[in-house]
């Protein structure tokens, strides 16, 4: 069963995106213990993160698809629509850039800024094992792997590193256990 929530948008603007002003709500559905939210960027065009000049042309569109905090033990999953937008000028060494969403999630990440800091807050004081089958009584659908990579880079872990053993590389590099 598909269930189609018509609501206020402005209700899911302040639930989903408070304080993110450049995403506007277009669609909600429920289904099958998931909420999924669909969105796209608010913003005429973007500035090119190379030469800082302004653009509204659109090159291409696709969808990230970014979990995010449960909302009354649902899952919770929002599909952002990013445009790709075209840098004109012949001296900027970018043709083309990605619409930025920094305070919603990270470039290339699938949890949303709110959910990494939750995966931080307790991956680390409660260990990996016990703070992964916390989240997944919580109604988290999160895989070991992600509370100890939020974990690690709540201690400055740069994204992309290999976790050795059960600790942080950092912590292997600087010695501590």
């Amino acid at each position: 069963m598909v269930l189609v929530v018509l609501t206020d948008a402005s209700f899911w603007d302040s639930l989903v995106f408070d304080g993110i002003d450049d995403v506007d709500v277009e669609a909600v559905t429920a289904a099958f213990n998931m909420v999924e939210v669909a969105a796209r960027g608010r913003a005429a065009g973007a500035k090119c993160p190379d030469c800082g000049r302004f653009s509204d042309r659109v090159h291409d569109r696709y969808e990230r698809r970014l979990k995010d905090l449960p909302l009354a033990e649902q899952r919770f999953v929002i599909r952002l629509e990013i445009r790709r937008f075209i840098c004109g000028p012949a001296d900027c060494p970018r043709r083309t850039f990605a619409e930025p969403f920094s305070r919603l999630a990270a470039p290339y990440a699938r949890f949303t800024n709110r959910l990494n800091r939750a995966l931080e807050r307790v991956g680390r004081p409660a260990g990996l094992r016990r703070g992964t089958d916390d989240l997944v009584t919580q109604g988290h659908d999160i895989a070991r792997s992600a509370v100890q990579h939020a974990a690690c880079a709540g201690r400055g872990r740069l994204r992309g590193s290999v976790a050795l053993s059960k600790r942080c590389p950092v912590d292997h590099l600087r010695g501590s256990a």
